[in-house]
């Protein structure tokens, strides 16, 4: 009978060592679980912000793009000075179609990927260039002034979206960045219309 206590007694005697193998077990399997869960969150967000950079980058140009087109076409309408406008010809039209077709399928991306604020920005810049298109196109009666205000609005909301663009890639702010004056000293024009 006390031969079978003694051996109680010795694994009694080594159940804190015991106990501390598995805690130490324990604990080391969590700690490398969270920080491997860490790692890959971080190269999610790396992967995710990448791609979210080319978005905002391509729908940035595609925005310019339509903007720059309507802007000529507006110019041949006398909306606006341009120093090469677009007469809209069947392919001027199409090409315009083509690139605000490019522009519309970008937001669909954007709307993945991006945070709500950012997301109504790009509403918004939308519906500024869709102003843009329809005075350019003549489907919106429009004369220099409202041209120069449409282009105001889309200039402001192109600024607005970039500022979110920024903001949901955690890049610092530009700061205070002073608008060049328009137009600059060697091109007369009558209003600030420039993309």
């Amino acid at each position: 009978m006390l031969q079978g206590w003694g051996d109680m007694s010795g694994i009694l005697d080594q159940l804190p060592t015991l106990l501390g193998v598995i805690v130490g077990g324990l604990m080391s399997y969590v700690v490398g679980a969270l920080a491997e869960r860490s790692r890959w969150r971080r190269q999610q967000e790396i992967r995710w912000d990448g791609q979210l950079l080319q978005a905002y980058s391509e729908y940035g140009y595609a925005v310019k793009e339509c903007a720059t087109r309507y802007q000529r076409l507006a110019a041949h309408r006398g909306l606006t000075n341009h120093p090469a406008p677009l007469e809209p010809t069947e392919a001027i039209l199409e090409q315009a179609a083509n690139a605000e077709g490019r522009r519309a399928a970008m937001v669909e991306g954007l709307t993945l990927l991006t945070n709500a604020e950012t997301a109504e920005a790009v509403q918004k810049l939308n519906r500024c260039v869709w102003h843009l298109e329809w005075l350019a196109r003549g489907q919106l009666a429009g004369n220099p002034p409202s041209w120069a205000l449409a282009f105001s609005d889309y200039r402001a909301a192109r600024a607005e979206f970039y500022k979110h663009a920024r903001q949901s890639l955690h890049i610092a702010e530009m700061g205070n960045v002073r608008e060049a004056p328009w137009p600059p000293p060697w091109r007369p024009v009558q209003e600030p219309s420039d993309p």
